[in-house]
């Protein structure tokens, strides 16, 4: 499996956790100002994307320094300088597609960010966002999850006419249980088993693992 892990410009304060998803994949991409992340954290960096309006002068000067490939686009551009970065690991076939640092203050590139995993989903690839306290996974059939340090995961709908969902290895378990659109339902539950398995019968969702 091809993993690729992109580095995005919102926030990210815990940057031993952007080394080790580092080490764990093949390639890394910074989407424009994300590359100051990988600076803080010594990490090495395979190619920058964007329109490079996010990058100062200092961090222009360690990406010619240290010889970091760009790809580089016009401000005024029809996709964002993420999905610029998810496009080019698409067309060089990575099955596997890891997005940091892409949640943030800015409320309107989260739900964009996270609506990209649909994307990856189309291509047959595997996607994820994690965060400081969160991973998102978009599903539309099934998913298996090793009980970890994460507190909580909740099943949110997607789909306008809802989901019928089975949850196993929960401490809130269902079996074919219809959850509409708008509904908290599927909020905060906890993994009581070795792992947990969320089976999509109908629609799709975000599955989302966090911890306070």
């Amino acid at each position: 499996m091809r993993k690729g892990l992109i580095i995005g410009s919102g926030q990210l304060e815990n940057l031993q956790l952007l080394c080790e998803e580092a080490k764990n994949h093949d390639f890394v991409i910074c989407a424009d100002g994300g590359v100051r992340y990988a600076i803080e954290a010594s990490i090495s960096v395979d190619l920058i994307v964007g329109d490079l309006d996010s990058i100062s002068k200092e961090e222009i000067s360690y990406v010619n320094n240290n010889k970091i490939s760009i790809i580089k686009y016009p401000v005024e551009k029809d996709a964002t300088d993420l999905e610029l970065a998810i496009d080019y690991l698409v067309e060089n076939d990575y099955n596997a597609i890891t997005l940091i640092g892409v949640t943030g203050n800015r409320l309107d590139h989260t739900l964009a960010n996270i609506f990209l995993l649909k994307s990856l989903f189309k291509h047959n690839i595997v996607g994820r966002i994690i965060d400081d306290n969160n991973k998102i996974y978009y599903l539309e059939k099934s998913l298996k999850i090793p009980k970890n340090h994460m507190s909580y995961l909740s099943v949110i709908p997607l789909s306008e006419d809802g989901i019928i969902v089975s949850l196993f290895g929960f401490y809130y378990p269902l079996d074919h249980k219809y959850i509409e659109f708008g509904s908290t339902l599927g909020i905060s539950n906890e993994i009581v088993k070795d792992y947990g398995i969320v089976e999509l019968y109908k629609g799709n969702a975000l599955v989302i693992e966090s911890k306070d």
